[in-house]
């Protein structure tokens, strides 16, 4: 990673495989001591994660808006380790809502009035004159094409898709397409039935009449000269390369609108649904909706802290054995009590010292969004000082900020500290209750890694 980041906090997905699964991770927090912390650090060097010198470090780390998380396998997931599938198909222009069995037999296109200009692409519209015995035609408002100059007059306003299909039938082109293909299909029939009868015993070729050979393609009659030595050029596939494919511009035909489709994404290893959205065209909400951030602690870099701490928190510049402190703001995005253990990687080039490295985070609260002021105040229940010993330099709300000891060790152009982060809730949403039965609930561990892009080292 040669170029510099801004100060900012990075999520790894596991999908990468530089993540592997150890048994203390998975064990109760309250049954941890400092020693175990200390086992638990010289696994996290075992493990290596991800390298941030490397070029391919920006590919493999994402922000927590821009990831999903899997309930079902309580791990984050990113765009490149989803599965894609439609979830509905709608025309772009006239929002049109078209089901799945009539995409294919529509080709993918709008069946209605919707059809691009060719010459700027934009929207035709129908208009109507009071010339002819076909009154309306296809006409551009941008560039001023109009249809009647390739020929295509029609006798009503609606049904256009109807009636162009009618006058494509009455030219040649598409009867010498229909050919081509009836010629091709004979051509395949044939190379299959001959490669059938190669591979069978002598017996079995001798009693199997010989096969017809092919004969000679000829075009379609009505066509000029010059169209049946082009078609003759294209069936000869050895001339392929030097067959001129430019059309008269006057022959130049609009094309229908392609359907626009929406997607629904699942996890790749237990297919759960991630993202599901409206099959309406004009809604843009979401049945299923589950990204990173509504499961996970947002971990942000806080500008500054609360006043009421008198230690303040630096942020930089770094320089090769100086020791800096660094305040990272761990917020609750549940409505539940969540408890997060915090562990450093053992590096060469920064030292690292958690001071709060256990600690809870209060529940989600709507109110604290609107009473900011009268929660400073009414905050003060706990000790300070003793959060301040523990490590933890700010609280208020759903949110705490604890302090990072952050040495470097040699120089570099962007100082990345990989933290991995443990943290374990109880879900009260369990199908017990649905039933009138109350139920515990059911313990969720979550572990992944984080990278602390603090910038450059001197």
């Amino acid at each position: 990673m040669t170029d510099a980041l801004s100060p900012t906090v990075l999520y790894h997905c596991p999908c990468t495989g530089a993540m592997r699964h150890s048994d203390a991770s998975n064990e109760p927090a309250e049954k941890r001591s400092k020693h175990s912390y200390d086992t638990m650090q010289s696994s996290q060097a075992e493990r290596a994660p991800v390298d941030s010198r490397s070029a391919l470090f920006p590919l493999r780390v994402s922000t927590l808006e821009n990831l999903y998380y899997c309930d079902d396998c309580s791990s984050l997931r990113c765009t490149r380790c989803v599965v894609e599938e439609p979830a509905g198909y709608h025309c772009p222009n006239c929002l049109f809502e078209v089901n799945t069995t009539s995409v294919r037999s529509e080709k993918n296109s709008c069946a209605r009035n919707c059809f691009q200009c060719p010459v700027c692409t934009h929207v035709l519209s129908v208009v109507e004159s009071s010339e002819g015995e076909r009154p309306f035609s296809l006409s551009c408002a941008v560039c001023c094409w109009n249809s009647r100059e390739i020929g295509w007059e029609f006798e009503k306003a609606t049904g256009i898709s109807t009636q162009i299909e009618r006058l494509r039938a009455a030219e040649v082109a598409p009867r010498e397409y229909s050919a081509l293909l009836d010629y091709w299909r004979t051509v395949q029939r044939v190379s299959a039935a001959s490669a059938a009868v190669g591979a069978g015993s002598f017996k079995q070729r001798l009693a199997v009449p010989s096969i017809g050979v092919v004969p000679e393609y000829k075009a379609v009659e009505g066509s000029s000269d010059t169209e049946q030595a082009r078609v003759a050029d294209l069936v000869a596939l050895e001339n392929a390369d030097y067959v001129s494919y430019a059309s008269d511009p006057r022959r130049m035909e609009p094309q229908r609108i392609r359907l626009h489709m929406k997607l629904a994404r699942r996890c790749c290893s237990c297919h759960h649904i991630l993202i599901k959205p409206m099959p309406k065209a004009q809604a843009t909400q979401f049945k299923i909706q589950l990204m990173a951030a509504n499961f996970l602690p947002t971990i942000t870099l806080p500008s500054r802290v609360s006043l009421k701490y008198p230690q303040q928190l630096l942020e930089g510049p770094f320089a090769v054995g100086r020791m800096v402190p660094v305040a990272l703001r761990f917020a609750n995005p549940l409505y539940t009590e969540m408890k997060v253990d915090v562990a450093s990687h053992l590096s060469g080039d920064v030292r690292v010292d958690v001071a709060a490295r256990q600690f809870t985070l209060p529940p989600f609260t709507e109110l604290w969004e609107y009473d900011e002021d009268e929660d400073d105040d009414s905050s003060s229940d706990y000790n300070a000082s003793s959060d301040q010993r523990g490590g933890i330099v700010d609280r208020h709300g759903n949110r705490v900020a604890i302090q990072l000891s952050v040495t470097p060790l040699v120089p570099a152009p962007n100082l990345v500290i990989p933290l991995h982060i443990t943290c374990s809730h109880i879900d009260d949403l369990v199908d017990g209750e649905k039933d009138g039965s109350k139920s515990a609930g059911r313990k969720v561990t979550d572990s992944f890694w984080v990278y602390v892009v603090l910038g450059k080292v001197q």
